[in-house]
């Protein structure tokens, strides 16, 4: 079936080279990624900036006008709109004094990152851990500038802490590391202000970063992946179940590995290979390996079921404890966990440890970009719609339906904009 589409609602200014997305994991997100299917036309450019991003319970999202519109949770202000009053559907992020245009977004369990067009890295939310990179322990509820990052490509924010990566290779860390998931070899010693990652300084060929609960990913030029933080669940995927303060190898993921994209969840990481193939590695409790073994955990990258060479996956997402994938024909396949409905396949509260597809889309207007939040999980639609569906407790699908969950995908409702 498809979503009814008979109210007013959200669409984003998306022009033909910028379909990207933020894959949120319970805290996590991806940074840019280069494309899989060269020539098709739902594949995602390596130019492509993050749009969209779900953190723990909200949601950012741009506007038709390319404003940043965020609701959900908002406890820590992390909505970013000057006050911490839960938002059941989408209000306009302030407009920071100086701020070029936010072109990509990610978003923490409770605090949200924003990178402008000019390189600049923006920061509001839940900041006892130094998240927000302003030097302080103050929670913002307005955007404030992360005056240490200079040029930015990319940002990623986990549970408590954030990650950028420089033009100039070198990445960059801050916030909680209790686990050692700032990766810069000083666990536990929080930072308030950014720290360079061991290893990763300029001239690293990092392209990509990710962030889960509370460790650290990067996708070098080589395909080479390197995980830090917390590995209790084997999440590094370095074969052992250690905390790491500063990067190691993923094991088969060397370089020449073919890897193309990255993402980090509540426990566990996965990576898309250029032949369309998806790998999972860590914590398995509720399936979301996807490999069919669950509840056993894995410390090293297994296939994803049904997802192998030539599958068509050109986009990824990691939740809390579930992972999905978008393909080049607009379909989404989800699997793990699937309490709350955030499979989208309709049969919640029951799980699935392979992959199922996400139901209600519409084949003529095909997604193009996915987000994986806490419990919940974003879409956007061919012709900017934004779509929604899993847990709705503190109004982070943004269907103004809060507290009802939705185990099928509806429509986030953005004021000032039409179908």
């Amino acid at each position: 079936m498809s979503v009814t589409k008979n109210v007013r609602v959200g669409t984003l200014a998306v022009a033909a080279t910028v379909f990207a997305v933020a894959c949120s994991g319970s805290s996590g997100s991806t940074a840019t990624v280069p494309s899989v299917s060269p020539g098709n036309a739902l594949a995602l450019p390596s130019s492509s900036r993050a749009l969209l991003a779900a953190g723990f319970s909200h949601s950012l999202a741009p506007d038709s006008s390319g404003r940043l519109q965020a609701w959900g949770d908002n406890a820590s202000g992390q909505l970013g709109d000057g006050g911490t009053t839960m938002r059941p559907r989408p209000v306009p992020v302030a407009r920071a004094a100086g701020s070029a245009k936010f072109v990509s977004v990610a978003a923490g369990s409770t605090h949200s990152l924003a990178l402008a067009a000019d390189g600049s890295v923006w920061a509001w939310g839940h900041n006892k851990s130094g998240q927000l990179g302003d030097g302080s322990k103050t929670d913002r509820s307005t955007p404030r500038r992360v005056r240490a990052i200079q040029g930015a490509r990319a940002v990623a924010a986990g549970s408590g802490f954030s990650l950028a990566l420089e033009a100039d290779g070198s990445v960059w860390a801050w916030g909680n590391n209790a686990s050692g998931q700032l990766g810069d070899g000083n666990a536990p010693i929080d930072h308030a202000s950014p720290a360079q990652v061991y290893g990763l300084g300029p001239g690293s060929t990092v392209t990509a970063i990710a962030a889960g609960t509370s460790f650290g990913l990067v996708l070098k030029r080589d395909g080479t992946v390197l995980g830090w933080g917390n590995g209790v669940s084997g999440q590094l995927g370095d074969g052992s179940t250690t905390k790491r303060s500063a990067p190691t190898p993923v094991v088969g993921l060397g370089s020449n590995s073919s890897v193309v994209q990255i993402a980090g969840g509540g426990s566990f990481a996965m990576a898309l290979k250029r032949d369309g193939s998806v790998w999972s590695w860590g914590n398995n409790a509720s399936g979301q390996l996807g490999d069919g073994t669950a509840p056993v955990d894995h410390r090293a990258p297994v296939p994803v079921e049904r997802l192998g060479a030539g599958s068509g996956v050109v986009q990824i997402g990691a939740g809390n404890s579930y992972e999905m994938a978008l393909k080049s024909d607009g379909t989404i396949v989800a699997w793990g966990n699937n309490k709350s409905g955030q499979l989208g396949d309709g049969t919640a509260p029951t799980d699935h440890h392979t992959p199922v597809p996400v139901k209600g889309l519409d084949r003529t207007n095909p997604v193009i970009a996915i987000s994986a939040g806490g419990s919940h999980c974003l879409a956007l639609e061919r012709d900017g719609t934004v779509l929604a569906w899993g847990n709705n407790s503190h109004g982070q699908l943004g269907d103004g339906m809060v507290p009802t969950d939705q185990p099928v995908p509806v429509v986030a409702i953005i004021p000032g904009s039409a179908q």
